[in-house]
């Protein structure tokens, strides 16, 4: 074949995969995003940026949401019982005891509750983040001021999830947020106290 004919036709080629590509971009969205936990609502005072969290932008076609909302049917009852137990057994180690025999067993027996507590929300824990990981599209890490940002996304339904865990206040917080960019169009996401939701 002729060497000019064929770089003609690379040209070609090449020009019609650019144009295509330009036009795909065009019609893409955006989400930019703030994570962050103010007691007050007030940005001004009173904020912790959630610095380094990691935020994934999932499918929301409804798959997931079902899915959660299942295992939860299934894992929470066990759950809540645990969580009186083990209320249960907190309470009765810090009632008095007559003898040092009869302390330590209440002392074992709040270790012994508690422990099961936590293997039961590990667990829980673990399968709903296996749930998520199929779900994902996109990965990203907010920057030292909370913030975050997905582009060159096609218009569609979208969840955003993320955990953020405010230390020594034993406060955890869990984002599932629905987001509907259209075409061309930005969205500003606030993922904040009032926008979390309950795991458990």
């Amino acid at each position: 074949m002729n060497p000019r004919y064929l770089l003609a036709i690379c040209i070609v080629v090449f020009a019609g995969l650019f144009a295509s590509s330009v036009q795909a971009a065009e019609g893409q969205s955006s989400i930019r995003g703030l994570l962050y936990v103010s007691y007050s609502g007030d940005l001004s005072v009173d904020v912790m940026y959630a610095k380094a969290v990691e935020v994934l932008l999932l499918r929301g076609d409804g798959g997931l949401e079902k899915e959660l909302n299942i295992l939860k049917g299934q894992r929470l009852p066990q759950l809540k019982a645990q969580e009186a137990a083990t209320s249960k057994a907190y309470g009765e180690a810090r009632r008095p005891s007559r003898t040092e025999k009869e302390k330590k067993q209440k002392q074992e027996a709040l270790k012994r509750e508690g422990e099961t507590l936590e293997k039961l929300r590990s667990e829980y824990n673990k399968d709903v983040d296996a749930m998520l990981a199929k779900y994902v599209i996109q990965r990203i890490r907010t920057n030292d001021e909370g913030k975050f940002r997905f582009e060159g996304l096609a218009p569609s339904r979208y969840l955003l999830h993320a955990r953020f865990e405010v230390r020594g206040a034993d406060s955890n917080y869990f984002w599932l947020y629905p987001v509907e960019p259209k075409q061309g169009q930005e969205i500003e996401v606030h993922l904040n106290k009032p926008a979390a939701i309950s795991l458990y």
